[in-house]
This record gives C-alpha cells, structure tokens and sequence, in this order.
C-alpha cells in the first residue's frame, strides 16, 4: 500500500514538474515572439527613417530644380509642396490598405511564426 502512495506522489510531483516546465517553454516562445516582431518592426522604421531623409533631399533639389526652370525658386517649392499635399491626401484615403493592414499582418504573421 505504501509504493501506491509513493508512486502517486511521484506522479503528482512528476506532472507538477512538467506543467512549471511547459510554463516555462510557453514563456520563452512569447519571448523570441516579441523580440522577433520588435526587431522587425524597428528595422522597418530605419527603412521608413532613410527613405524620408532621401526623399526630403530629392525634394529640395527638384523644387530648386523647377524653380529655377520657372524662373523663380519659390515657384519649385509651391509645386512640390502641392504635390505632398496631393500624395498626403491620397496615403489618409488609402491609410487602411497601405498602411494599416500591411502593418497589423506583419505583426500577426512573426507572432504566429
């Protein structure tokens, strides 16, 4: 009768041992989950960070550029101008399908992964 209890006690603490272990696997995996999606999404704003510096200076250029084909600077910028506020317009129409969406199933897909 004694080994019945001991083997039950061993199999209680063997099962409690195995679920403190699963814990701690499912812990890990939520760890190189999230470490994964930060990393992927601070590599995404480095992208975004150069390309806005890159466009920022194309910009400059092709305002000064049309601006002295015009025969005046300030006319380049007002055209340039223009057309970011034309190109801001149409990114707050489409913000859900350009920005939104992609975003949110980057997220989903590392998480999942």
């Amino acid at each position: 009768m004694q080994s019945i209890i001991d083997n039950i006690e061993n199999l209680v603490s063997r099962a409690g041992e195995i679920a403190e272990t699963k814990v701690e696997l499912w812990k890990l995996r939520a760890a190189g989950k999230i470490s994964e999606t930060v990393s992927s999404i601070i590599s995404v704003i480095a992208v975004v960070i150069l390309t806005i510096t890159a466009i920022t200076i194309l910009s400059i250029g092709g305002a000064f550029w049309i601006g002295s084909a015009m025969g005046n600077i300030s006319y380049g910028f007002f055209i340039v101008g223009g057309f970011y506020v034309l190109a801001g317009f149409l990114v707050y129409v489409f913000r859900r399908k350009l920005i939104k969406n992609p975003l949110t199933n980057l997220i989903i897909n590392k998480i999942i992964k």
